[in-house]
């Protein structure tokens, strides 16, 4: 009976030593994992606490592990108080961000991000707001346990601020190009509805002056009869014939559509008469001889006689087109 009972003593004796043996492996393995955790901790604090970025890190569940004294810069709360806050959300985060901060935490802890990177807006101690932001990425130990995650917060107010004035820049640089093209569209139209306003006086007054030498002809006043009524049609004629254009308002058009055009001319050119600039200004439109001699009432080659005199007094070579030249004033 002894025998046995000191066979049951071994055999418990034996049990109770392996369940110590494998105890004691797995405090070492625990005193392991945390002294290599406490090594990285302390690691990652040391270069943490000495750069600019504000270091976070966040447990699995979400609680701040470490924040690095940066963010006393940045946010004016000391790591010891965003630490003990219930959370950066509630602490600094400006209400309507709030909810894609927690979002994308969420994300983050869970590792489900595409995206690691968040741009929000934050209420500082002082209550200045201020746009930050955030990268995260995953901790592990070396044994591929999850640790939570690290973040690294920065401000980027500055940039914002630069990028608001570059979009206002751009806004307006946008806005004065459709201005410009506004007003080109209506110089162009102007243009057009001058010339084409000059082309028609140009027109009735040549088929006028047509009639009128028609009139003339020896045939029409041939029978007796008919020289009352070829007088009475030349008087009508000749008295409406020739419709002169208001040089005024062709001069102020001209200065609208080609603005500083004749005060140029005039400048470089102070020898130029006013005939000269009614010439050059029906040129400058891109009116033919013809098209002038119907405004001017003359005929075309004497129009052909005045471009040749104008050339000869604004002094231009022989290979120059004058419409050219008058284009570039």
């Amino acid at each position: 009976m002894t025998g046995e009972k000191n066979q049951d003593q071994n055999k418990r004796t034996e049990e109770l030593e392996q369940e110590l043996s494998k105890l004691k492996l797995e405090l070492e393995n625990v005193k392991f994992q945390e002294e290599q955790e406490r090594e990285k901790r302390l690691f990652y604090q040391l270069i943490a606490e000495f750069a600019f970025a504000w270091e976070l890190w966040f447990e699995p569940n979400g609680k701040i592990k470490y924040c690095s004294p940066s963010c006393s810069d940045l946010t004016g709360y000391t790591a010891n108080q965003i630490i003990a806050s219930p959370g950066i959300a509630a602490l600094l985060i400006y209400d309507a961000d709030k909810e894609k901060y927690s979002n994308f935490l969420t994300g983050a802890l869970s590792q489900t991000l595409v995206n690691q990177t968040l741009e929000f807006r934050v209420l500082t101690r002082t209550k200045q707001l201020r746009w930050f932001m955030m990268n995260v990425r995953g901790v592990y130990d070396k044994i591929g346990k999850y640790l939570g995650i690290r973040a690294s917060v920065i401000d980027i107010s500055r940039l914002k601020q630069a990028m608001g004035h570059i979009s206002e820049l751009e806004r307006t640089k946008e806005f004065d190009s459709r201005n410009k093209q506004r007003l080109q569209t209506e110089l162009e139209m102007k243009d057009r509805e001058l010339v084409s306003f000059l082309l028609q006086l140009s027109q009735k007054n040549e088929l006028l002056n047509k009639a009128v030498h028609i009139l003339q002809s020896d045939e029409a006043t041939k029978s007796k009869k008919a020289v009352t009524l070829v007088q009475q049609l030349k008087d009508l004629l000749e008295a409406n014939a020739v419709q002169p254009v208001d040089w005024s308002m062709v001069e102020n058009q001209v200065d609208k559509i080609h603005p500083g055009f004749l005060d140029r001319l005039q400048k470089r050119h102070p020898v130029v008469s006013v005939n000269d600039k009614k010439l050059c200004s029906y040129i400058r439109l891109g009116l033919s001889s013809k098209e002038i001699a119907g405004l001017l009432n003359i005929t075309s080659k004497s129009v052909e006689i005045s471009r040749v005199r104008l050339r000869k007094k604004l002094g231009i070579n022989e290979k120059i087109r004058l419409v050219n030249y008058l284009g570039q004033l």
